[in-house]
């Protein structure tokens, strides 16, 4: 019984804090000190120390988002962990405060810049979570930028932050903004009940996926320009194709055919696939 309630607890906390997500955003940490100072930077306890930071930062926005979000989250997603009453929710509160509380310590004792750095992505992830969900496109690009800061944040650990490291928060800025819209298309029927303003509510699922498509070609167009510009060379362009660009063109035009409910689903996996994918044509950025 003891050991069936234990599962039970640490099933819980890894739902509540997204677990699979920190470790992608610790992965991205030490691909942003790879691309700044090369392998040796990306070996360094202290881009090690930034990426445990930043999947500490990132298990506290999903934390206080779920917090903030238990009304919306009762319409469109009763399985989570607080509307579910598997998490209490001011065990939540203190979940979140406990998990920032230990990433900006960890940030402080690594130097100024990277603690400053924690404190100004730990602070924009509440304002999100309290103010700028519920907001038509602002929300959408407050999240994204979190995401960017994460390649950011690593190559200040490893060294400085180059245009390399420049250009690929960027691309990630793009991708997530684009992957953030198509998610309001799944959520808009709960946001709309919550009264919460986003693009799928505002402008209606068809609207929102027009938005995405754009953003999504958007994307690839961006993506391409690190070849042309001679940032990156062909091993770039050969992973590029087939682990960015060919799903992103795949996701738009299923979308553009048949905009329902089991092909957004469908969409929104594919893209969360190449959070993965996506780190291939990443690394062979410095091999030109």
């Amino acid at each position: 019984m003891a050991v069936s309630s234990m599962r039970y607890r640490v099933v819980s906390l890894a739902q509540i804090t997204r677990s699979t997500n920190s470790i992608y955003a610790a992965a991205y940490t030490l691909v942003g000190a790879f691309l700044s100072g090369g392998a040796a930077a990306a070996r360094a306890p202290a881009s090690w120390g930034a990426a445990a930071v930043v999947g500490l930062v990132v298990a506290y926005g999903f934390v206080i988002n779920d917090y903030v979000d238990v009304t919306v989250d009762s319409y469109s997603k009763p399985q989570r962990p607080i509307p579910a009453g598997r998490i209490v929710r001011g065990a939540a509160l203190g979940l979140a405060l406990a998990l920032a509380g230990a990433a900006l310590l960890l940030a402080a004792a690594l130097g100024p810049a990277l603690g400053l750095f924690a404190l100004g992505t730990t602070l924009l992830a509440a304002i999100y979570s309290f103010a700028l969900k519920g907001t038509v496109l602002w929300g959408n690009a407050c999240m994204a930028l979190l995401i960017a800061a994460i390649p950011l944040y690593g190559g200040l650990a490893g060294g400085g932050v180059t245009p390399l490291v420049g250009v690929v928060a960027g691309l990630m800025w793009l991708f997530d903004m684009s992957h953030e819209i198509l998610k309001t298309t799944a959520d808009w029927a709960g946001d709309g009940r919550a009264g919460l303003r986003t693009v799928a509510t505002a402008l209606g699922v068809r609207g929102a996926l027009r938005v995405f498509q754009g953003a999504g070609l958007l994307f690839i167009g961006a993506a391409l320009l690190p070849w042309l510009a001679g940032l990156a060379g062909a091993a770039y362009l050969l992973a590029l194709l087939p682990c960015a660009v060919i799903p992103t063109v795949v996701v738009i035009v299923m979308l553009a055919r048949r905009p329902d409910d089991a092909t957004i689903t469908l969409a929104l996996q594919i893209m969360r696939y190449m959070w993965i994918s996506n780190l291939l044509p990443i690394l062979l950025m410095k091999l030109r």
